[in-house]
């Protein structure tokens, strides 16, 4: 079978490479290991040239409808480390609502932010192990909703412009937009300094057209938006522990003991070997998972196989470059810190490999 890229996605790739090689440089991210982890000039750049609209159809100003290349950005992202976080408003808002929205909905918020403006999710709920059962509820009154719960490791809430919500009601699930202004926000600790917030809505009023979708698809929707964000997170674990493999090779291929490059004590190259396996194995699932939700709105299992891959990749990996560069692995003028910081947080965020390994089994079981 023939994996190879077609050539607009090769463009796409270089492209993006070139614009965030001169923007994510490790002097210019220095001041983000503290500072607020936004650059808003990049995403201006990257709007101007039209990659915020990837994986959205041309007639909302997209340039097609193709998961894949929304995923090469993310990867790309990924590999060179870029201060945003895009995942809630490019995968989750943007691509559920494509799926899910009327036209007029599609046509105002998916050309807003094409434009550059920020939207993001709030799904996931402390002390909650199953997303698609929210513990935030909705009371409809009327022609009003009243929202009340808390949710957590919410991207970039403290800049975006309103947030997707998911609660249960009476009609089910239901996902909503909520004007950022309406909730108390508390930026959270994380472990590469993502923008990170803690969502909590108290007695949350809203319009009952603040709902995204069709009454009785919102359950359904909640699942698409689940599996759609583990995906693109994955491919955000692929362009890390790209950059993390290209930098053990670059290293053990200069790196002399012994009179000898030590890329060449079987040792090593074995390790690094290994590091390149799991990260083409790691490039093939989030492929499958891409391409499989271009055509199917439920894909579950290949999205757990995507986030299990990442998982393992990304603890693997981090701990074999980290091996290999000896002590070089955690000087802050080196380079590969950082990526192993974001290797965890792209490892654990959306449960580990193990949780998702056994949410697969249990799939695969009762389908038997």
């Amino acid at each position: 079978m023939d994996f190879s890229e077609l050539s607009h996605q090769t463009e796409i790739r270089d492209s993006l490479d070139k614009i965030l090689s001169e923007h994510c440089s490790q002097e210019l991210l220095k001041k983000y290991d503290s500072d607020f982890k936004h650059d808003e000039s990049l995403l201006s750049l990257l709007s101007s040239n039209g990659f915020l609209g990837l994986g959205l159809k041309e007639k909302y100003g997209g340039s097609g409808e193709d998961l894949y290349d929304l995923g090469i950005l993310f990867e790309r992202l990924g590999y060179h480390a870029a201060p945003l976080s895009l995942s809630g408003c490019l995968a989750d808002v943007a691509q559920t609502i494509q799926k899910f929205s009327k036209e007029e909905s599609c046509n105002e918020i998916l050309s807003s932010i094409i434009a550059g403006e920020i939207y993001t999710s709030a799904i996931l709920e402390p002390a909650n192990q199953d997303p698609e059962s929210p513990i935030t509820t909705a009371e409809i009154e009327n022609n009003h909703i009243v929202i009340t719960g808390t949710k957590y490791l919410s991207e970039i809430a403290s800049i975006a412009n309103r947030i997707l919500i998911s609660a249960s009601s009476n009609d089910g699930i239901l996902l909503i937009l909520v004007d950022k202004d309406q909730v108390k926000l508390t930026e959270l600790n994380s472990t590469a300094n993502s923008p990170l917030f803690k969502v909590e809505l108290d007695s949350v009023r809203v319009s009952v057209e603040s709902v995204i979708h069709e009454k009785g698809r919102g359950l359904e929707a909640l699942k698409y938006l689940i599996q759609l964000n583990m995906v693109m997170r994955s491919y955000i674990a692929l362009g890390v522990t790209e950059k993390m493999t290209s930098l053990i090779a670059k290293y053990t291929s200069e790196r002399e003991q012994f009179g000898r490059v030590i890329g060449t004590f079987q040792a090593v190259s074995h390790r690094a070997a290994d590091c390149f396996i799991e990260l083409e194995c790691l490039r093939l699932v989030n492929q499958q998972a891409s391409i499989n939700l271009n055509i199917n709105l439920d894909c579950e299992n290949e999205a757990l196989v995507s986030k299990i891959w990442a998982g393992n990749a990304c603890h693997k990996i981090s701990y074999s470059a980290q091996h290999l560069h000896g002590g070089m692995g955690v000087d802050k003028d080196y380079v590969l810190w950082r990526y192993c910081l974001l290797a965890k947080e792209c490892e654990l965020i959306n449960g580990s490999a193990s949780q998702n390994l056994n949410r697969l089994g249990k799939n695969i079981t009762a389908n038997q």
